[in-house]
């Protein structure tokens, strides 16, 4: 008589553990299929892949609309008006970021602060890891905001990282620079979500990078649930091939070591997620 209080609690406890088991086996079989799709073999998986396969796993089991750091809807459409006004051309096209025209029109509206440019590829030890960086400075008389862009790595990842620096001189101008002084774009994609000032910056480049249009024809996804890895596979896929398409991005490419294939991979996956947050949240 005495075992049954005992079966009744433990089957509490494993059904209790069960949706977080199967959401987790669903989260690696997407993964699975992304490597494959990637092409990533499993015998490279040394140290370095295995920590970015860590953080795509985050970024594809999290539920973006449910992050607490997830931006205003204001403050989101504040934005969206921004980008089509001083960042995209007239024909909708992202534009050239780092160039005079966009550079001196966020000077001009978002100011007082000047926006200084430096890019270089920088690859010794383990400086490929840093994308880029910003660092709010004086510089003689002048009140600097620097931008510095590592531009060793792909060209599509070098205007995702100067569009999410551009991000923070936009967000220190419409929330307040309550934010460090300096901040490196580096380490995990997952981290951002925690952090409402690196989930604006991302919104940045998630916007300019897929307009409504797109995300009506390939559907918003939200988090990873049993049964679901079909579906995300099939968007998540899809949404690859368009960016590969049109900003030249090949992970199958085996000459580009695997870690930074997962990377990339892993970052094409968040700003998805976000825009599809961002599509569901505030209707952009």
């Amino acid at each position: 008589m005495n075992a049954a209080p005992f079966s009744d609690d433990l089957g509490k406890r494993v059904s209790s553990r069960g949706p977080d088991a199967l959401n987790s086996r669903e989260v690696d079989g997407l993964v699975s299929r992304l490597l494959n799709e990637i092409k990533v073999p499993f015998n490279s998986m040394g140290k370095r892949v295995l920590a970015q396969l860590s953080d795509l796993k985050k970024v594809l089991a999290a539920n973006y609309l449910e992050e607490p750091a997830m931006p205003e809807q204001r403050l989101v459409r504040e934005l969206a008006q921004i980008i089509d006004s001083d960042i995209k051309s007239y024909d909708g096209r992202w534009k050239n970021l780092d160039s005079p025209e966009v550079i001196d029109k966020l000077f001009r509206k978002f100011g007082p602060r000047e926006i200084e440019l430096r890019a270089e590829p920088y690859r010794q030890g383990a400086g490929l890891s840093l994308r880029g960086f910003f660092c709010r400075t004086n510089i003689g008389e002048s009140s600097k905001f620097v931008i510095f862009i590592n531009t060793a790595h792909h060209p599509a990842a070098v205007a995702a990282t100067l569009g999410h620096e551009l991000g923070h001189y936009i967000y220190g101008s419409m929330v307040g620079e309550k934010a460090s002084m300096t901040a490196f774009m580096e380490g995990t994609f997952s981290s951002h979500l925690k952090e409402g000032d690196e989930l604006f910056a991302d919104s940045l480049v998630a916007l300019s990078a897929y307009s409504k249009e797109l995300m009506t024809e390939i559907g918003a996804i939200g988090g990873v649930t049993p049964g679901s890895s079909d579906e995300l596979f099939r968007r998540i896929r899809k949404a690859y091939g368009m960016m590969g398409s049109r900003y030249n991005v090949n992970l199958q490419n085996g000459k580009m070591p695997s870690a930074w294939r997962v990377r990339y991979m892993t970052s094409m996956t968040h700003f998805f997620k976000l825009r599809c947050a961002l599509y569901q949240a505030a209707g952009l």
